[in-house]
This record gives structure tokens, C-alpha cells and sequence, in this order.
């Protein structure tokens, strides 16, 4: 499948002759010639006009175009650039530097259109309908441009597409919806975007896709049920992004799947049943800079896997004896430059044929190197083929280093030997109060060696006792749930077999969470007390402790906070009394408190209670004169301004009847004196 893709790529591989430059219907700044497309499988009539420095589409165009190539040009957009013709199969825009496309009608006039190709140009966004007019395209490449932004519906009635190359953009998610009508999709490529979480159902419409890559994105999470409905899924690349572990539920709907690659992911272990039941041909996880064991049944029920790469993984120095459970076909494996010092020989037992390679790791030329070692030396008659067997060396011990494999006397290389573990002896290890550690400890021997561990307390730990708080799942690992002070000490771990003993022992300290307490707001019965942090949401809830300071028997009493407040307010507290104030969490296990932060508080004498209601009188006194003055002033005010107006309308009967008689006319005047004369 990966082969194909890459002979898919924009390649034109002419098979017919050039038609003559002079032909009256080639227009003059392109060449006309027929050849074989890949991408409609068909011999097509083309015109090129790539890399003449064109703003638009030559005039003239022949209507019998089938094939129109203006890549390389200078076309900022595309509105009315495109000629009518009927006949057009394919169109390819690359290479320019087209800033947008609009909201349809650009392709109206190329309704038959199969193959468009739109990358290396300069546009950010696809607008729904877009595409209008082009539903019979069977492949779009839109690659290494700036695209960031896709409407939900940009590829609505585009149920011919086969193909859909988006890489080297800016996209930051896949909604659902562009995939509604691609029942027809076969190729998905959105490498080398910025994904970074799949969501569940993204694919559920696209059937028929057989090969999805999404490698070199950003994606950090996997919905279990992102790849439903991929049942006809062949090809999975997953390969550089930021996967911390195997999609183990998200893989199981793909039926079909034969090829899954994880390579450059932050996965730190295999752990059992991370490859289950899945139809996987290949699988590949090389090159982390993380992964440093393969667990027991890491790969389990794969009926069809026959390629493993796990190389160059230059933490790798553990992989189980039975970390390929029922696993019948495997052919390849290759293990090359990891940090193995030994291999189980029971990997690649019991199987038809195996091409390894284990070259470029620090090989322990003891007991556990003598398979390798026998088989080299029966050569061609051997199931197992070791590649670049030249190139196996002991590393360890000093005295054979570097020794080539092939040279060493099998006479000298005892059958058994004690156990050796990996990694350093000694090692310490930081944690903090809350959290859970898991220590790994593994060992390589013959026979096999049993492992157990020994805790701070004396106390053994293997397989047949466990106990709530620690608890080995595996033999070698040991987990620490909700830890404490006390739990920090000397761990070791025990490899044993008949021939030695081997042992490693790990120091944990355990540190203070980032959560402190402190008085912010004292009076002589109350205190506030306010927890600040990184850690302050590290619990579901916390216990404020007070007691009375210097007290050793007296009891704390608690109030229960939730994780949300960030201040509580503790009362009826003694005046002139120091007080201690812890914030903690209850240990159900030892059913006591385990203290976090803690601070000292002396509350203030019984005087202040009385300064606080003197000063609350005087401020309330102050606050009834200021209310009574302002109600003078305002009386005061509202009367000089209701004088004024009745001086302004109701003026004196004196200016009244002098106005009254400026205006009247004489013959109104009827004086009683004046009506006598002449009588």
C-alpha cells in the first residue's frame, strides 16, 4: 500500500509525442501534448502552462482540453480565471500564490473535473461550497500551503472522492462532518499538520478508507471509539506525535487492519495486552526516546503479525520472555541499537523461521548469550537468522569486550549463571505526599530467576502477598499508592535463581506537596486562614486542624473544605491565645491526619473586641451626623429655590396695576372724578 502511494504522488509520465508548438489552437505560452495521467488512467489532451509567470489563464484554451497544468505561476486568486472547458479532467493550481478561494462559482465552468490539486499556494481558509460545481472529483491534494480553517460542510456532495491529500497545513482538528459524503474515500493523508486529539466518530462514515496517515501531528489523546467504522482500514500512521500509550480499545473496531506504525511517540512501556487481537501484519515502534520495557503479553493473540521493528529505542533493556503470546507467524524482528543486554531465547522459539536483529546493543556474553551463540554456528541449518551477525559484540563483562559473538569458544560459556539485573543497583527516586510510584525491577538469568521485594519495613512482597497499599502486579514491579512520609526508605528488589542472588536497591524520598497555610485576617475570637499552591487541587477536599499551641494532649478539631475555597474562617477561638493551624488530609488507611502545611497564631486580646465596637460607634455616629447635615442643607436649599420662583410669578399689586395700565387702551380708563366734569 506504501509503495503505491508513493507512485501516486504529481507525477506525469508523458507516453505520446508532443503535439507541434505551432498548432493555431495551443495558445502561446503553453505546450500542447497528449500523455498517460495517472490519475484518471487515461490518455488526455493537455495543455501546459506551468511556470510562465501567467496572472490567469491563457486566452484561447482549447475546448478539447482534458488536462490543464498552470503550476508555478503567479494567480492570486481565482475568481473569473478558470475558462469554460466541458472536457477538463484535471487542473492543477500548485506552486502559486492564490490567497483565497471565495465561496464558490471558481469552478463552475469544469464540471467534469477528476483531479485538482491546489497546494504550495498561500490561502488559510476553505469556505463551505467552495467546491461547488466539481462533485465528480475523485482526488484533491490541497498540500504544504497555510490552510488552517475548514468549514464543517466544505465537502458536501463530493461522494467520488477517493483521495483527500491535506499534509503540511495548519489544521488543528477533523469535525465529523467533512466526512459525511466521502462514502467512497480511500486515502486519507493529514500528516505534518497540528492535530491533537482524535475525537470518538470522526471516521464513522468513511467505510471504504484503507490507508489513514496522521503521522508528524500533535495528538496527545485517542478517543476509544475514534476509529469506528474504519472496518476496511489496511494502513494506520500514528508515527511522531505525542502518544503516551498504546490506543489499545480505540484499535480493536479495525478488522481489516494490517499495518500500524507508533514510531517517535512518548510510549514508555509495552504493557500486557497493549496489542491484542487485532489482524496486524507489521507493527512498528522504534525510534522513542522513551520506551525502556516490554512487558508479558505486551503482544497477544496477533494470528497475523509477521514484522516487528522495535530499533533504535535507546532506553530499551527489558523485553519479557513472554512478550509474543500466541503469535504464530512472526518473520521479522528487529531489535538493533537498543540498551538489551540479553534476549530470551523462548521469543523466537518454536517458530517456522525468524530474521533478527539485535547488532549495537550492550550484549552480557554470559549463560544468556549461549543460544545466540549456537546459533550462529549452525548457520544456513538454523530457524533463526541472525542479520549483520558481524556486528554482534559482548559489551559486558569488561574482560571480553569487544569480542565479536561469532568468535567466542562455546565451550567456555557456562549454561547457567546467577542473575543479572538491569539498570543501575542504586538509584533514588523523588515523589510527593498523594502521589503513586511504581518501581520496575527486572533481572535476566538461567534459570529463570524469581523476584521479590523487600520494604523499608522488613516486609517481603512477591507474588502470593499484597497488601492496599503496595502491590505487585508483576513480578519486578511494585506500585505505592497515596504515599506518605513514612513510606520513604530503602527499597530492594530480589532476583534469585539456584546458580545466585541478584539485588537492586532503590531509595524514595518523599517531599511536601506545594500547598502552604497562613493567617489573613486576626481578631480575638476568629482567625482567616488562606492555602495558596500548586498543589491545591491535588485532593478532592482538605481538613483545617486548631488546637490551642503547646497543648501535646489536646485533640484537634477539624473542619472539612472542599478543594474549590482557598479560605476559611475558624471562630469561638479563645482571645489572647496561640493557636496551632494545620492543613490536611485524612488518611484512611492509618484513620489519622496527614499534615501538609501548618502555622502558628496568636489572637488578639479582649481589648480589641471592645476597640472594634468603639470604633464601630464612632464611625456610626459620624455617619448619622453627616445624614442629618445633609438633610439640613438640602431643606435649606429647596427654600431658597421656592422663593425665588414665587418672586419670579407672583410679583407685587403695585408692579401689577402699572403693567396692566401700560397696556390698556384710554378709553377703558372710567375714573368717577373725570365722569363728573361736564355734567
Amino acid at each position: 500500500m506504501v509503495t503505491w502511494l508513493a507512485v501516486a504522488t504529481v507525477v506525469r509520465v508523458i507516453v505520446w509525442t508532443v503535439v507541434s508548438s505551432t498548432d493555431a489552437s495551443c495558445p502561446a505560452d503553453c505546450d500542447c501534448l497528449v500523455y498517460h495521467s495517472l490519475f484518471v488512467n487515461a490518455n488526455v489532451y493537455t495543455v501546459n502552462c506551468s511556470s510562465r509567470g501567467l496572472l490567469g489563464s491563457p486566452e484561447a484554451v482549447p475546448l478539447n482540453t482534458q488536462s490543464l497544468l498552470m503550476s508555478g505561476n503567479r494567480f492570486v486568486d481565482l475568481l473569473n480565471k478558470i475558462p469554460f472547458l466541458p472536457r477538463l479532467l484535471e487542473l492543477d493550481l500548485s506552486n502559486n500564490l492564490i490567497k483565497q478561494l471565495g465561496r464558490g462559482s471558481i469552478f463552475q465552468n469544469v464540471t467534469e473535473l477528476r483531479f485538482l490539486d491546489l497546494s504550495f499556494n498561500k490561502f488559510r481558509t476553505l469556505f463551505n461550497k467552495v467546491f461547488r460545481g466539481i462533485h465528480k472529483l475523485e482526488t484533491l491534494f490541497i498540500t504544504n500551503g497555510h490552510l488552517k480553517f475548514i468549514d464543517e460542510h466544505v465537502f458536501d456532495d463530493m461522494n467520488k472522492l477517493k483521495r483527500l491529500n491535506l499534509k503540511g497545513n495548519a489544521i488543528h482538528s477533523m469535525p465529523a462532518e467533512w466526512f459525511y459524503d466521502m462514502i467512497n474515500l480511500e486515502v486519507l493523508e493529514l500528516d505534518h499538520n497540528e492535530i491533537f486529539y482524535l475525537n470518538s466518530g470522526t471516521f464513522a462514515a468513511v467505510n471504504n478508507l484503507r490507508y489513514l496517515s496522521l503521522s508528524h501531528n500533535r495528538i496527545r489523546g485517542i478517543n476509544e471509539n475514534a476509529f469506528a467504522g474504519l472496518r476496511n482500514l489496511r494502513s494506520l500512521l500514528l508515527d511522531h506525535n505525542h502518544i503516551g500509550e498504546v490506543p489499545s480499545v480505540a484499535l480493536q473496531p479495525m478488522k481489516q487492519l494490517k499495518i500500524i506504525h507508533l514510531d517517535t511517540n512518548p510510549i514508555g512501556q509495552l504493557s500486557t495486552g497493549d496489542f491484542v487481537q487485532v489482524p496486524v501484519e507489521e507493527i512498528s515502534l522504534s525510534n522513542t526516546s522513551t520506551l525502556h520495557l516490554i512487558d508479558h503479553g505486551a503482544f497477544w493473540n496477533l494470528h497475523n503479525l509477521e514484522k516487528v521493528y522495535l530499533y533504535n529505542n535507546p532506553l530499551l533493556e527489558y523485553i519479557d520472555p513472554h512478550a509474543f503470546i500466541n503469535v504464530p507467524k512472526l518473520k521479522v524482528l528487529k531489535l538493533h541499537r537498543n540498551n538489551l543486554s540479553a534476549l530470551s531465547f523462548e521469543i523466537v522459539s518454536r517458530r517456522p523461521a525468524v530474521q533478527l536483529t539485535l547488532h549495537s546493543n550492550p550484549l552480557l556474553c554470559d549463560c544468556n548469550i549461549r543460544w545466540i551463540r549456537k546459533t550462529l554456528a549452525r548457520g544456513n541449518d538454523s530457524s533463526i537468522l541472525f542479520l549483520d551477525s558481524d556486528k554482534l559484540r559482548c559489551s559486558q563483562p569488561q574482560n571480553l569486550r569487544p569480542f565479536s559473538i561469532e568468535t567466542l569458544d562455546l565451550t567456555n560459556i557456562p549454561p547457567q549463571c546467577e542473575p543479572f539485573v538491569i539498570g543501575p543497583l542504586n538509584e533514588t527516586v523523588d515523589a510527593k505526599i498523594g502521589e503513586s510510584h511504581t518501581f520496575d525491577c527486572r533481572a535476566f538469568g538461567i534459570p529463570s530467576p524469581k523476584m521479590y521485594w523487600i520494604l523499608p519495613s522488613g516486609a517481603v512482597i512477591n507474588a502470593s502477598r499484597d497488601n492496599f497499599q503496595a502491590q505487585k502486579k508483576h513480578p519486578g514491579t511494585l506500585t505505592l499508592y497515596h504515599l506518605k512520609p513514612k513510606n520513604s526508605g530503602v527499597y530492594q528488589c530480589i532476583a534469585e535463581n539456584n546458580v545466585g542472588v541478584a539485588l537492586k536497591s532503590i531509595t524514595l524520598q518523599i517531599e511536601n506537596i506545594d500547598i502552604g497555610l497562613f493567617p489573613q485576617r486576626v481578631s480575638s475570637t476568629f482567625v482567616t486562614v488562606v492555602w495558596n499552591g500548586t498543589a491545591r487541587n491535588n485532593f478532592p477536599e482538605y481538613d483545617i486542624l486548631y488546637k490551642i499551641d503547646n497543648q501535646g494532649g489536646e485533640e484537634y478539631k477539624t473542619v472539612t473544605v472542599s478543594y474549590v475555597y482557598r479560605s476559611y474562617t475558624i471562630n469561638n477561638l479563645e482571645p489572647d491565645t496561640s493557636y496551632k493551624f494545620c492543613i490536611a488530609v485524612k488518611d484512611e488507611e492509618e484513620g489519622d491526619y496527614l499534615q501538609l502545611s501548618c502555622t502558628h497564631v496568636q489572637t488578639r486580646d479582649a481589648s480589641f473586641i471592645m476597640q472594634g465596637i468603639y470604633t464601630t460607634s464612632n464611625v456610626a455616629v459620624a455617619v448619622v451626623l453627616g445624614i442629618i447635615a445633609g438633610m439640613l442643607l438640602t431643606v435649606c436649599l429647596v427654600s431658597v429655590a421656592a422663593r425665588k420662583y414665587r418672586q419670579r410669578h407672583y410679583e407685587t399689586p403695585e408692579k401689577s396695576l402699572i403693567s396692566n395700565m401700560a397696556h390698556a387702551p384710554p378709553e377703558n380708563l372710567n375714573s368717577p372724578l373725570m365722569s363728573r366734569v361736564g355734567s
